[in-house]
């Protein structure tokens, strides 16, 4: 792969420099990265442990099993999904770790929508994040992109969902008619309900349970091993 394409050094991205959303296209296509948008800026997204992304996989399963058995006929989308959150002036692109569009925006998107960042701006109505929430201060940081990116005046996200996996926390975000910040909640670890967002969708939590213990039997074995080996 050459070091520069249309003058960006592929190989060292300036982060500092403002970029187009084509620019943006082109480096997204090229470098395969995981990077959020704002307002030129690049964002580069760190990469998530496997058992963080095994769980995002379940959720995204369950989720898109009911989209297809209730007749939905939405999208589920993952976090290489990116959304055009630029409702309030400011140029946004998010991509959340699992993502729902219904139906009715699905069929209004026309090709630029559906193909690139350049079209009109439009959002999921549900997201999640699944995130290892290890002190308060990511738990700010995660709250501020749920109130401020998610739920900000003009979008369509009417629920979210904060999921700690690792240390078995449910945060739900849901959308305040009388007020512009979403209400948060902090839930125990059980099934979580759709509600009449997702209706007839239940998150069925002992499931995501499974897919917890096996990674960490895997990385517990893991461990063993390389310890084991050590000792030849």
């Amino acid at each position: 792969m050459p070091p520069k394409k249309n003058g960006i050094d592929l190989d060292k991205l300036d982060l500092t420099r403002i970029y187009t959303p084509e620019e943006l296209a082109l480096i997204n296509n090229k470098l395969k990265t995981h990077i959020n948008f704002e307002n030129g800026r690049l964002l580069p997204v760190s990469q998530a442990p496997i058992a963080n992304e095994a769980v995002v996989h379940e959720i995204s399963r369950q989720l898109g099993n009911w989209n297809v058995e209730t007749g939905q006929n939405g999208v589920v989308t993952t976090s290489q999904g990116g959304f055009n959150f630029s409702v309030n002036g400011k140029r946004k692109i998010r991509a959340p770790h699992v993502a729902f569009i219904p139906e009715n925006i699905l069929s209004s998107l026309d090709k630029d929508q559906l193909w690139s960042f350049n079209g009109q701006p439009f959002t999921p109505i549900f997201v999640v994040e699944v995130i290892n929430v290890s002190n308060d201060r990511i738990l700010n940081e995660v709250d501020t992109r749920f109130k401020n990116d998610y739920f900000a005046n003009g979008t369509s996200v009417r629920l979210g969902w904060l999921i700690d996996p690792k240390n078995h926390a449910i945060w739900t975000y849901k959308n305040n008619n009388n007020e512009n910040a979403p209400v948060r909640q902090k839930c125990n670890w059980e099934d979580l309900n759709g509600g009449d967002i997702l209706p007839g969708f239940t998150l069925n939590i002992s499931m995501v349970e499974e897919i917890i213990s096996q990674d960490q039997e895997e990385m517990e074995e893991m461990e063993a091993n390389d310890d084991n080996s050590d000792l030849i």
